[in-house]
């Protein structure tokens, strides 16, 4: 399933206003969300390098706060998770596996909590804009300005789209 549908590009910063879509109000403006809740100074830290970060490219709204308050907890669960692992892991051999009195043997508790965070935050980090793919599929639909031709090179096109993303330029033969 295509994410494009679902990610929309926001204005640049301040109170440069969205370009028109379709049929739709150009006036979203790209601010940093309230906090919804109290954080920890760990998650406040990353709170602030996100919504910098997203700011910066004009990717955040006002009302991404609730999104931004999980990801930023789940990623210091996460974190908190993984250091506690690997002192585990570095007091036991450089094992995580625990072993029972009985002989059972399974992998600490902290291993699934490191893991389960793992996977719901790369669940959450693709609807803000987090991760490559999903900037590059926001970025790359304002880069497109036409559906092309034809007789449109593809070759040429593409390289055309990465220069104008800022990547390196692809020699041609």
């Amino acid at each position: 399933m295509s994410l494009r549908g679902h990610l929309t590009a926001l204005p640049g910063i301040d109170t440069v206003r969205a370009q028109s879509a379709k049929g739709q109000d150009a006036s979203i403006i790209s601010e940093v969300p309230d906090l919804l809740t109290k954080l920890s100074a760990k998650e406040k830290k990353v709170w602030q390098h996100v919504t910098q970060a997203l700011l910066e490219y004009g990717l955040i709204h006002r009302t991404d706060g609730m999104m931004l308050t999980i990801i930023c907890r789940t990623f210091i669960e996460w974190i908190d998770a993984t250091e506690e692992l690997e002192r585990f892991k570095r007091g036991n051999n450089d094992s995580y596996i625990t072993e029972s009195a009985n002989g059972y043997r399974t992998p600490h508790p902290m291993y699934f909590s490191a893991r389960n965070a793992k996977k719901e935050l790369l669940d959450w980090l693709p609807e803000a804009a987090l991760t490559i793919p999903s900037f590059q599929k926001i970025k790359g639909a304002e880069l497109e300005d036409s559906q092309g031709t034809l007789f449109d090179d593809p070759i040429e096109k593409f390289r055309a789209q990465k220069t104008a993303a800022g990547m390196r330029i692809v020699p041609s033969e």
